[in-house]
């Protein structure tokens, strides 16, 4: 899911009326702390636990299943962290417009929410960066096409994708490139939904679907002898976890963590088992 059109200058006004906002807290989604608390108060919020501000809709990253329990690449990695640090973890679902001013309230202790790092972000916030975010080009299991990626292979090929994306302007600028190399146009289709944009791959109607890499890694893992990525993912920025300014022990808590998860293997696990090891930092 592309987050990057929201808007973050909620994340400097507004803060106080949070106080009495965000929904109710959901319970940690694997077991109790292992070991000794790494953080305690103040650098969070309560003893033993460390509360998770995320927007729990964009799966495979993060969403809710039938049970209503979280689920998703970044459900694990927080849990994963909090084995580590030794604390019991929270996630509290909070709308992504919202979700600076929330942690600034001091409503949450970190965000993990795919947030991209930005330079008016990082005024405001400290990050931790754990994952790329990118954008991809999924084309029929066996790429009958034989498309490269976002290169000189699509041209004269049929391309869906969304409307007013970032994968969409990038496949207007690669039409361009094949039009001046004498090569056909790409001819593109555009639309206003993800789901559509897929069918029209799956109907044979296009050649390949430009869209975000965890969109393409979430339709993958439902449907996985179907589809494949064509190529290297594109535009990639780094995305981070994100805690308050100046809250230096549980920065280097969260640091530490993540590293270990990254050693022992556990971090490329979860990215594999959701797609996603397109996104790997």
């Amino acid at each position: 899911m592309n987050r990057d059109f929201r808007s973050v200058a909620a994340a400097v006004i507004s803060v106080v009326a949070l106080s009495a906002c965000g929904s109710v807290p959901q319970p940690a989604t694997q077991g109790a702390a292992v070991a000794k608390a790494a953080v305690a108060p103040p650098a969070v919020i309560k003893e033993g636990q460390i509360v998770y501000c995320s927007d729990i809709s964009a799966p495979p990253l993060e969403f809710y299943d039938a049970a209503r329990k979280p689920q998703g690449a970044d459900i694990e990695i927080g849990d994963a962290i909090a084995r580590k640090l030794g604390v019991q973890p929270v996630w509290r679902h909070t709308k992504f417009a919202s979700i600076i001013p929330t942690l600034v309230a001091r409503q949450c202790d970190a965000i993990l929410s795919q947030l991209y790092i930005k330079p008016e972000r990082e005024e405001v916030v400290d990050f931790v960066p754990y994952m790329y975010s990118g954008q991809s080009i999924l084309v029929p299991k066996g790429n009958p096409k034989r498309v490269g990626g976002l290169d000189e292979t699509l041209c004269g090929l049929a391309v869906s994708t969304l409307i007013s994306t970032t994968a969409a302007s990038r496949i207007d600028e690669q039409s361009k490139k094949c039009e001046q190399a004498g090569r056909p146009a790409i001819k593109i289709t555009r639309f206003d939904q993800d789901i559509a944009a897929l069918q029209e791959l799956a109907l044979g109607r296009s050649d390949a679907y430009a869209t975000t890499s965890e969109t393409a890694a979430y339709y993958m893992g439902q449907q996985k002898e179907t589809y494949e990525f064509a190529g290297a993912a594109f535009d990639k920025v780094k995305a981070g976890i994100a805690v308050r300014k100046g809250n230096t022990g549980l920065h280097d808590a969260i640091t530490k963590a993540f590293e270990q998860i990254r050693s022992e293997g556990t971090y490329d696990q979860i990215l594999a088992k959701w797609n996603l090891q397109v996104d790997k930092l």
